[in-house]
């Protein structure tokens, strides 16, 4: 007998939904009846494919993806199939489109999910100021430090210049999430 989180982490799917598809009467014995019972009971929508399967190499059949293009046997063709099948695959497609981009606008609102870009513009900044930051050492810090004649002060009159530059880029990562238009 099989765990049930181990079904669910062969399934692509969570422990809950797992359980509701229990429910509905999916077998949770093996994987393999399971994936059965799903190609059987549920439709192609609703087995939207998971990250997961997402990351399979190309050509590998994907449970729940549905295919670009709807494929026409080599006996028939394409006036004999009708335009039912196509019209099916089309808006299979699409209401996989429509869930994905409600999960991303979801993500969105729970801010796991950022805008790249603008994250990359405010990383750019924040180097780029910490690299003149520490490009001005020398120039401010040699005339203190020409007059000065212990090594362990000057070490840590050094020191505290750097850690000074440095401490932008502690906040940095808070500075991207704060960035405007890093969650939109």
């Amino acid at each position: 007998m099989i765990r049930q989180s181990e079904l669910a982490r062969a399934l692509g799917l969570s422990k809950q939904a797992v359980s509701k598809l229990k429910g509905q009467g999916m077998p949770v014995n093996s994987v393999e009846a399971a994936r059965a019972w799903r190609d059987e009971n549920l439709s192609v929508a609703a087995r939207k494919e998971t990250r997961a399967s997402a990351a399979a190499a190309p050509g590998e059949s994907r449970p729940g993806a549905a295919p670009a293009f709807p494929r026409i046997p080599d006996d028939q063709d394409e006036d004999s199939q009708g335009d039912s099948e196509d019209f099916k695959a089309a808006r299979t497609r699409e209401k996989i489109s429509e869930a994905n981009i409600a999960e991303m606008n979801e993500a969105r609102m729970r801010r796991e999910m950022i805008n790249v870009a603008v994250v990359e513009r405010q990383l750019a900044t924040d180097y780029a100021t910490t690299r003149d930051a520490l490009m001005q050492i020398p120039a401010r810090m040699a005339p203190l430090l020409a007059s000065e004649s212990d090594a362990a002060a000057i070490q840590t009159m050094l020191d505290a210049e750097i850690h000074m530059a440095l401490c932008n880029l502690a906040g940095t990562a808070e500075q991207a999430k704060n960035a405007e238009g890093a969650f939109d």
